[in-house]
């Protein structure tokens, strides 16, 4: 009785760590078209709004969910609060903050910090184009990101269910 609680342990525990895999390979696309949609309403506030960089970040922080909302919190209460900053070390403070809770990579990260080196330094029509490039680069990574989805999500689950079926089998 005991060996048979064990293996099913041994079991759930494998396939909730390839269901968990498996989830952060379908969680990166959402989270790249979401960082997509509050870079379309930064761009849509900066061309026709007249509002300061701060209450453009806080009111993308209150219509995102996580974990874009953190970020975009996080960078309006940086502009608010550090007197004489500029809006890059705001915006690279709330990435580096926020990054761990994201199942983002490395390549997303470079391409949203590289964005906030040009946030609130030039004129609209820069930063429009600047936006522009950035979706781009995004849409890009998006595209990769499914295709991982596609060739490693099915493939975490089995492995999960496998190995522990493996391991248990080895084990008795």
């Amino acid at each position: 009785m005991l060996k048979m609680i064990g293996a099913c342990m041994i079991l759930l525990s494998t396939t909730t760590f390839g269901f968990r895999q498996a989830r952060a390979y379908a969680e990166r696309p959402r989270q790249i078209r979401q960082m997509r949609g509050a870079l379309s309403l930064m761009r849509t506030e900066i061309s026709f709004g007249s509002r300061r960089l701060d209450q453009i970040c806080e009111q993308i922080g209150h219509r995102e969910k996580e974990p874009v909302r953190s970020l975009y919190a996080r960078c309006a209460h940086y502009l608010r609060e550090m007197d004489g900053v500029s809006a890059f070390e705001c915006w690279k403070r709330a990435v580096e903050e926020t990054w761990p809770a994201t199942e983002l990579k490395q390549s997303e990260k470079e391409v949203i910090t590289d964005f906030g080196k040009t946030l609130g330094i030039s004129d609209r029509e820069d930063q429009l184009a600047h936006l522009a490039r950035t979706q781009t680069h995004l849409e890009v990574e998006e595209g990769r990101a499914r295709e991982e989805q596609e060739r490693y999500e099915k493939m975490c689950k089995s492995l999960g269910i496998l190995g522990g079926a493996l391991i248990v089998i080895l084990i008795y």
